[in-house]
């Protein structure tokens, strides 16, 4: 018969199932608020559906006058297919000579000039006689009234009032600029207003494109700003220049942000996968203008000439869709399209993006920055108990139960919460607390389906089959209340814009498998003798497993260098095509570690033997974590909206298990091969 437990036993048992429901109740509480934020941040993003489709100027005109196209004509036809805005950067100095409203002579040029011939203006004729004209000034000829004002207001911005004289008040008007020609070509005179005119008539938002210069200061910034205010219809700011450089930088961001305020302006966030081609100043603009923000997808004109017509397409209804894009930047399309011309082309390349978004939701107009929101320290100390919770229930599968474990994770999750609110850090202590919490869930997700790796394989292939699906539910249900706790800790318009990014996403992606590989090999909680730490360092290695060891430290480089959002190796084309073949197909790609390799191993892992789950369970481990890691790192992406990364979970959900069942039945397929021919006449009896 056997023993019942004594009474200590039975009091220490129900301290355990005490103490554990408590943490289940925190858990359950912190995983409720957490939701709540989610909620709330997907009713932001479903108000922010606006999105403004740009055509850049200069290539636009290049490509006008290179076919002979009429610019207002080709325009208008544009807008009707869904263009809203036209993009119109500052005339350089080096451009002025292309133009038709300002001629700009060097000194020394005119002085030349006039000694080999007669000089046509009268005025610079008479003063190449007298000998007046200065190889140290620039003589700018101005012919219409619009254009002399803006030279004069702009130069004045860089130069100061003094370096500027006027020779000729009435048209041609004449200029003399003390300057260099080199420094002068490299600075901004405002955008002139026959393409604002241009951009009026065609019944089109301005998008201006300012030039940054270091020794702006208030006044010029907002006299700069200022200057495009006759269009009466300026949607959203996006700089440029030699010097990547946004309006303000490096001193006087404050002061671009009160002008962009006081006018009425979005600052647009050109996004963009390399750190050396992000614009300085770029990050500081946007936190202090979040309320304002909006992002920017463009193609560069050289990536563009190597791309399909369906590519670019495709292209910018994908950044918009999963990456919160809001202002879409065209470049012209400069090839023919079939039996379209060129300008056809860009006419159908527009409608099509248009009603792309159509479809998806999306309205055309200005862009719509969020609604700023902010994350009350009452709801994020709640969702942050969801971490030490989450650890210690781990800690109590193992054993580990103690009630200065309680007091010590408890105490130090509210210490970082409350001091980075006092230090004004708080989202650097959300970061560190998201952080902890993206590693440890995904350990969570793989030690609650510990049983699986020790009970006995169903006997009927739908009872296998059943027991795979629970093991993804159960698995896949606490990795995305992981990912959950991430969203309710950092969802705030600057992470939703990528200003301020998740820190540690290939942490999350490599640490959680590490962690597991060592549970699996060291405990007891899988079904396996544990391994022992000396033991494992006096083990010999046989051949085939240093092979293997290789193979997986390559796999795991591989995994490693093509983790995050900046990959260190770029896919390949055929990676590339699957990608848009899924996406074309489930509106919403799946990530591959989820697919082909988390959760077709979940469902595999019942239906194994058990001599079969102890041959390969370091390496089920190792692929289970992988999938619940990425679904974690998934919501990591906080740019990417939420019904888009709960999409993508779910189809790499369906997918996985669909993969995971056909190869669970293979397998027991081949079971039952072997077991007849086991059984058959003169067949040498099993091992």
């Amino acid at each position: 018969m056997t023993a019942l437990p004594s009474g200590g036993v039975l009091h220490e048992m129900g301290r355990l199932r005490t103490t554990r429901g408590t943490l289940m109740l925190i858990l359950g509480i912190a995983l409720l608020a957490a939701l709540y934020v989610a909620l709330y941040r997907a009713h932001v993003e479903s108000q922010t559906r606006r999105v403004e489709l740009v055509m850049d100027y200069p290539d636009f005109s290049a490509l006008a006058r290179s076919y002979g196209y009429n610019e207002l004509q080709f325009l208008i036809a544009l807008r009707r297919a869904g263009l809203t805005s036209l993009a119109v950067p500052e005339e350089l100095g080096s451009g002025i000579n292309s133009g038709n409203g300002a001629v700009l002579l060097p000194g020394q040029t005119l002085i030349d000039t006039a000694r080999l011939g007669p000089v046509s203006d009268p005025l610079l004729s008479s003063l190449a006689r007298a000998g007046k004209l200065s190889p140290d000034e620039l003589y700018l000829v101005v012919y219409t009234a619009p254009d002399l004002a803006r030279y004069r207001a702009t130069i004045a911005l860089h130069l100061g009032g003094h370096a500027v004289r006027v020779l000729r008040q009435t048209l041609p008007a004449i200029l003399a600029i003390r300057s260099q020609v080199d420094f002068f070509s490299s600075l901004g005179f405002g955008i002139p207003a026959a393409q604002l005119a241009l951009a009026h008539d065609a019944n089109l938002l301005l998008v201006p494109r300012f030039q940054n210069d270091e020794r702006f200061g208030a006044p010029e910034i907002a006299g700069l700003i200022g200057s495009v205010r006759a269009h009466e219809r300026i949607s959203t700011a996006v700089f440029f220049g030699l010097r990547n450089q946004v309006l303000g930088y490096p001193d006087h961001l404050d002061d671009t942000a009160t002008a962009l305020q006081g006018f009425g302006i979005n600052y647009g966030s050109i996004e963009t996968y390399d750190q050396n081609q992000i614009q300085h100043g770029n990050e500081g603009l946007a936190q202090r203008l979040p309320s304002l923000t909006v992002r920017v997808q463009a193609i560069s004109k050289t990536e563009q000439d190597k791309l399909d017509f369906r590519t670019i397409v495709a292209r910018y209804l994908l950044g918009v869709r999963e990456r919160n894009i809001r202002v879409v930047y065209l470049r012209p399309f400069l090839h023919a399209e079939g039996d379209l011309t060129p300008e056809a082309a860009n006419v159908e390349m527009v409608r099509q993006i248009a009603d792309g978004l159509h479809s998806s939701g999306f309205r055309l107009g200005r862009a719509t920055p969020f609604r700023p929101f902010g994350a009350n320290i009452f709801w994020i100390v709640v969702v942050s108990l969801a971490v030490p919770a989450v650890i210690l229930l781990m800690l109590e599968d193992f054993g580990i139960s103690s009630r200065r474990w309680w007091l010590v994770a408890f105490a130090l999750d509210l210490l970082i919460v409350v001091a980075g609110y006092a230090l004004h850090h708080d989202l650097l202590a959300r970061k560190l607390i998201a952080l902890i919490g993206a590693l440890a869930f995904p350990v969570a997700a793989f030690v609650a389906v510990a049983p699986q790796f020790v009970l006995p394989p169903k006997a009927s292939a739908a009872a296998a089959l059943r027991d795979g699906l629970r093991t993804i539910g159960i698995a896949g249900g606490i990795a995305l209340c992981g990912a959950l706790v991430v969203v309710g800790l950092l969802s705030v318009p600057l992470t939703m814009l990528e200003i301020e990014r998740f820190t540690g996403v290939k942490a999350v992606l490599v640490l959680p498998p590490v962690i597991v590989l060592c549970l699996y090999l060291y405990t007891s909680r899988f079904g396996a003798a544990p391994l022992g730490f000396a033991r494992s360092l006096i083990e010999p290695v046989r051949m085939y497993q240093l092979a293997a060891a290789i193979v997986l430290l390559a796999a795991a480089l591989l995994y490693v260098t093509r983790s995050g959002n900046q990959a260190d190796i770029a896919p390949s084309s055929f990676e590339l095509s699957l990608r848009s073949g899924l996406t074309a197909v489930l509106g919403v790609r799946p990530r591959f570690k989820e697919f082909v390799i988390g959760f077709p191993l979940m469902m595999l892992l019942p239906a194994l033997t058990l001599a079969h789950r102890r041959a390969i369970g370091w390496l089920l481990a190792l692929g289970i974590a992988v999938g619940t890691s990425d679904i974690v790192d998934t919501f990591s992406h906080l740019h990417s909206p939420l019904a888009v990364s709960l999409i993508r979970v779910l189809n790499g959900a369906i997918a996985g298990a669909i993969i995971g069942a056909i190869v669970v039945l293979v397998y027991r397929r081949v079971l039952r091969l072997r077991a007849i021919r086991s059984r058959a006449p003169g067949s040498a009896a099993p091992a």
